[in-house]
């Protein structure tokens, strides 16, 4: 199984990608895979209709992951009220025991001290990372994940072992298929063993039950 595991765009083959939808977006399709969640961008804006229509939404078997969700110190929400919407993400995640698929930007510290207070036991899964080696290597010794798409940085995914790396194309053009196979070409394997092992990762974290 190829999984592109976060992507805003439905494309050819339903069941090789996750779908990351709003709530309020939610209405899944036979065949599809979804992650919901309430992004740090939109935490301003939540109602209570959204947060209940979120925990509705994540008990459905096509929902594999809770998010996007997150922290970003360039969003305009306050950072206090999008750590409140995302631990209460995290705590759900853990009630419905599936996966978090987290978008954050310069709140690595944040995302990390919240992950050492909660001690979560489902995944965490950082997605579209393109920060250094330093934090990369911080969010190891944390047992997060790395979701890898068309920009990141070589030294980093040559440095990451391979159990840690999953792929997404994002709002990005290019085919999962294409991304592997850089991911390949930068980590000097064959795009089949790698293939085998994100498939590998992605069953493990995404197919739990």
């Amino acid at each position: 199984m190829l999984l592109d595991i976060h992507t805003h765009r439905r494309v050819a083959v339903s069941g090789e990608y996750i779908l990351s939808v709003e709530p309020a977006r939610f209405e899944p399709v036979d065949g599809c895979y979804y992650s919901v969640g309430i992004h740090p961008w939109k935490v301003s804006e939540a109602a209570p209709e959204d947060w209940e229509k979120l925990e509705k939404a994540v008990g459905h078997p096509s929902v594999l992951a809770i998010g996007e969700t997150g922290l970003d110190k360039l969003a305009s929400a306050d950072i206090l009220l999008q750590k409140e919407a995302f631990v209460r993400q995290v705590l759900l995640s853990e009630s419905v025991g599936k996966p978090l698929v987290i978008h954050c930007v310069k709140a690595f510290n944040e995302l990390i001290e919240l992950k050492k207070r909660y001690r979560p036991q489902m995944p965490w899964v950082v997605h579209g990372f393109r920060n250094n080696l330093h934090i990369a290597c911080r969010l190891m010794q944390e047992n997060i994940y790395f979701s890898l798409g068309e920009r990141y940085q070589p030294d980093v995914l040559q440095y990451v072992p391979l159990e840690c790396l999953l792929a997404e194309t994002d709002e990005g053009t290019q085919d999962i298929r294409r991304v592997i196979g850089r991911m390949a070409e930068t980590k000097n394997v064959e795009v089949s063993f790698l293939c085998d092992r994100i498939d590998e990762n992605a069953r493990k974290i995404f197919f739990r039950q």
